[in-house]
């Protein structure tokens, strides 16, 4: 799920994706506990209203599931370097 299709059309991990501007219509395009883990890269930088995002992820809790956010000011390889 991706606001930019030419961004999401590149993405040769991708083997599907959906287009959906989340500041227009933050209602996921998904039945609920279709996902076991949700991951956000820098993307929530461009939303108006993310914490109406997140309670819409909802994901269950860990061990089954969770939610993984990155935004600018936690780029992943400063993660990667804390032990």
């Amino acid at each position: 799920l991706g606001m930019n299709q030419f961004e999401l059309s590149k993405n040769e991990q991708l083997s599907e994706f959906v287009v959906q501007n989340l500041n227009k219509n933050p209602k996921f395009p998904f039945p609920d506990n279709s996902f076991d883990v949700v991951t956000c890269v820098v993307s929530v930088d461009y939303l108006i209203k993310p914490l109406e995002i997140f309670q819409e992820v909802s994901p269950p809790p860990p061990p089954r599931g969770g939610l993984c956010w990155l935004g600018k000011e936690n780029p992943s390889h400063q993660l990667a370097d804390r032990s």
